[in-house]
């Protein structure tokens, strides 16, 4: 290589508001249409369990039924009934977190595609593709040879933590569930701390923690530098991404060639 100095991307300042913008979006909406019908479960568990205990006293016969069994009964409804809201908030709170994050990677994933058109990264089908399938390792290795060291910004951890968090949420047990346990144990119920055995019903993401997630990724919009500069003569990608990157050369040869000699 000749040694030339590209500049990697160009964020410029309205793309950087416009993604902030449908970040906080998503967000409010998420907010306002999906976790604010979780905010009365209490009092609906306590009002399942009055319907079901004047239900039960339509078909009351003092001869044959206990009201203190119908009571507990009535009781027993209100407890599941709180239970499987509970359930279903918490699901609901991380399928909003991992359509925030999902979002987010696909989102610099497509701006990155775009971007690396112009200083020769992408050079084709088999660069495009290689760049959405490297995993995060590999992208945030890829990204640090152009300059960008993702792990130095202060969003990092909680976007990282967040990534563990969806893979968890999604797969169950596996690495993510590891990691999670070794470098950001407060998503982990502190119950289960004490007998060090987890599983992935171990996992615990509150109100707060979506919010902090959320703020995350906005300041990672905020702290993306407007463009990294590499020298082409030092790059060292991910062999994944290198492989691509000169079947794409080699299929450029090819078309050239054909192109040429009129085949």
């Amino acid at each position: 290589m000749s040694g030339r100095e590209w500049s990697a991307y160009q964020l410029v300042d309205s793309e950087r508001e416009l993604r902030v913008s449908e970040h906080r979006f998503y967000v409010d909406q998420a907010k306002t249409r999906l976790l604010s019908q979780f905010a009365n479960i209490e009092a609906e568990a306590d009002q399942a369990e009055s319907e079901h205990w004047e239900r039960s006293g339509q078909s009351f016969d003092p001869d044959w039924h206990d009201p203190g069994d119908l009571a507990d009964a009535a009781r027993d409804h209100g407890l599941e009934f709180y239970q499987l809201l509970s359930e279903m908030h918490d699901r609901t709170r991380l399928s909003v977190v991992a359509g925030m994050y999902h979002h987010w990677d696909k989102t610099f994933r497509r701006f990155l595609v775009r971007e690396f058109r112009w200083p020769k990264l992408v050079i084709g089908d088999n660069t495009r593709r290689a760049l959405w399938k490297l995993d995060s390792a590999k992208l945030e290795k890829l990204l640090e040879a152009i300059g960008l060291d993702l792990s130095a910004l202060a969003c990092y951890p909680r976007i990282d933590a967040m990534r563990l968090v969806v893979n968890v949420f999604k797969h169950g047990e596996g690495k993510s569930l590891d990691d999670l346990q070794l470098r950001y144990p407060e998503f982990l119920r502190a119950s289960s701390h004490g007998w060090n055995l987890f599983d992935d019903t171990d996992m615990e993401v509150s109100d707060v923690h979506v919010d902090d997630f959320a703020a995350s990724i906005e300041l990672f919009w905020r702290e993306l530098p407007a463009t990294v500069k590499f020298d082409e003569a030092n790059l060292n990608v991910p062999d994944d991404f290198a492989k691509a990157w000169n079947k794409d050369l080699e299929a450029q040869k090819v078309s050239r060639f054909v192109k040429q000699h009129d085949i």
